[in-house]
């Protein structure tokens, strides 16, 4: 009987997108991510300009799980998305201002367990 583990990746290469100018200090937000305990990702995000920002969870289908939007003004906002009990495969997370648009890729799959394991059975003599 092999046993299986959930994990959750994060695709570190996704590539944020401007359109506009794309130094640091004119940016509409930062945004950070990392794995927490038990299958959480947790989002760190930094408002810098006075701009409404988005945030949403899509599957692999871009069918929107999670959507909030945040209010105008500069701000930190921290989130924890729990996938424990979600099904495996690719998650979207979208972080958008409508001119900057960050999209970061999260895997959840099943790892084989990797030490051998062993069991004892009962069986009455004859």
């Amino acid at each position: 009987m092999t046993l299986f583990f959930g994990f959750v990746v994060l695709i570190a290469n996704a590539q944020p997108t401007n359109s506009g100018e794309t130094s640091p200090e004119k940016s509409t937000f930062e945004a950070n991510m990392f794995l927490g305990q038990r299958e959480k990702v947790n989002l760190m995000l930094a408002v810098r300009q006075p701009k409404r920002v988005t945030i949403r969870l899509k599957d692999a289908r871009h069918a929107v799980l999670y959507r909030e939007s945040l209010r105008k003004a500069p701000a930190n906002h921290w989130r924890k998305f729990n996938f424990e009990g979600m099904k495996t495969g690719t998650y979207y997370l979208e972080i958008s201002s409508g001119q900057q648009v960050m999209v970061r890729q999260i895997e959840v799959g099943l790892l084989p367990a990797t030490q051998p394991q062993r069991f004892i059975s009962y069986v009455p003599a004859k």
